[in-house]
């Protein structure tokens, strides 16, 4: 078999399921190009029933998320799935460049990138991702795209893929060897003012609990922006880690390893992070997703005032009403926006209870857990609405500062109308 009957023979593989490894590795722009020619012939030759599936599932994306933004947050996703240390938003007048330096894009990936509900994540324990509709939140902007990784360069427009001229990017913006996702803008679609006053509601913090990004940049790349004084022209969010050492705690009714960081803001806020990992509950009590055999469990308490707080699943989904940070591998709706109403999540908070109250081996009352201006008692909790909320513990106050260690905090679950998050 030649090198295009190979080519075709890999094609045919991924059309006929696009999780499959194809066997088949692109070698040349050339070969790159063939194959998206190949893709998009195979689709549009497909069953019409499934290709007006697959057309519903992108008009659904457009408004999934009340966050029409919501996109960026999935490339951020994306990326630290793909390994990625840093990302980079770039906005130009006519376009939204977003770049990382995460793994590269293989000939499986591309029916995954440009059809929704196909996600190759998940039968991947640790990858955030999994139910495959995150790129297509990306038409509340613009209903083509392009993604440029040598040797592909493929233009996504609705269903249709084409191959496109590279693009030719200062380094400043991308290294030759990065993925970058170019998203054509039109006249007001999106400003910069409001990309920058999105990314300002995250904060450095929201980078907490990522396993593999490290720094988020966002640019205004235009002619006179650095002379501009109504708009900024960069802004970084980025964490500074030091390892502080680890604690035998008792987390879920086990004696557990826990490892102690700090993890520092650009503007000099301090963190404590615990974490650790605990055996799985086991495979199937996941939505939609794989369970290895362990699972990580996080809290990160501030050593100061003024931080806010947050419950993540990788990254912040619903705001805290008091200065602590949760994470662990909860089930979020399709959106992201809240928690789904889960045997899982009602299991994983008296996790973080423990990890939180900080439990020793022996039973005795919970430890505290360090210096700050405050001492609080936390309950995190599912309230009527579904949506994740903390409330002050109806309990006494914990003791206050004490000489190197945390603030004193207890997590602890308190049911309420149904599953806890």
């Amino acid at each position: 078999m030649d090198g295009d009957e190979a080519l075709s023979a890999a094609v045919e593989k991924l059309l006929g399921d696009p999780r499959t490894d194809p066997g088949f590795d692109i070698c040349s722009v050339r070969q790159a190009a063939q194959a998206v020619r190949l893709l998009d012939e195979g689709l549009r030759n497909g069953l019409g029933v499934y290709r007006l599936m697959a057309e519903g599932g992108q008009k659904g994306a457009e408004t999934l998320s009340s966050d029409r933004l919501q996109v960026l947050s999935e490339m951020v996703q994306n990326a630290d799935d793909t390994g990625a240390g840093e990302i980079r938003f770039v906005w130009r007048s006519t376009e939204l460049l977003i770049a990382h330096d995460g793994q590269g894009v293989r000939l499986p990936d591309l029916l995954l990138l440009g059809l929704p509900w196909l996600s190759g994540k998940t039968r991947d324990a640790e990858a955030t991702g999994r139910f495959g509709i995150g790129l297509a939140t990306l038409r509340a902007l613009s209903t083509a795209w392009e993604v440029h990784c040598h040797p592909f360069h493929v233009r996504f427009a609705d269903l249709n893929l084409e191959p496109v001229e590279p693009l030719d990017l200062p380094g400043d913006i991308a290294d030759e060897a990065w993925t970058v996702f170019r998203i054509p803008l039109e006249r007001d679609t999106l400003s910069p003012a409001e990309l920058f006053r999105w990314f300002d509601t995250w904060s450095d913090s929201s980078l907490m609990f990522l396993r593999h990004l490290k720094q988020i940049t966002v640019l205004r790349d235009e002619p006179g922006a650095a002379r501009s004084s109504k708009v900024r022209s960069s802004a970084v969010l980025r964490l500074s880690w030091r390892d502080v050492g680890q604690q035998r705690l008792m987390v879920g009714g086990t004696a557990a390893n826990v490892g102690v960081r700090e993890a520092r803001t650009t503007d000099g806020a301090l963190w404590r992070v615990y974490d650790t990992r605990v055996a799985s509950f086991g495979e199937g009590t996941r939505r939609h997703k794989a369970s290895g055999s362990s699972m990580p469990v996080a809290v990160a308490l501030p050593l100061g005032s003024g931080a806010a707080g947050s419950v993540h699943a990788g990254l912040p989904v619903v705001p805290l009403d008091v200065a602590v940070r949760v994470n662990a591998q909860f089930d979020p709706v399709i959106s992201r926006e809240e928690f789904a109403t889960s045997q899982l999540n009602d299991a994983l908070v008296p996790l973080v209870a423990d990890l939180g109250g900080g439990r020793s081996r022996r039973p005795r009352p919970r430890r505290t857990l360090g210096v700050a201006p405050h001492s609080a008692a936390i309950a995190v909790r599912r309230d009527c609405s579904g949506q994740a909320s903390a409330h002050p513990s109806s309990g006494t106050p914990g003791p206050g500062p004490q000489p190197g260690g945390r603030p004193a905090l207890a997590v602890a679950s308190a049911r309420r109308g149904g599953a806890a998050v």
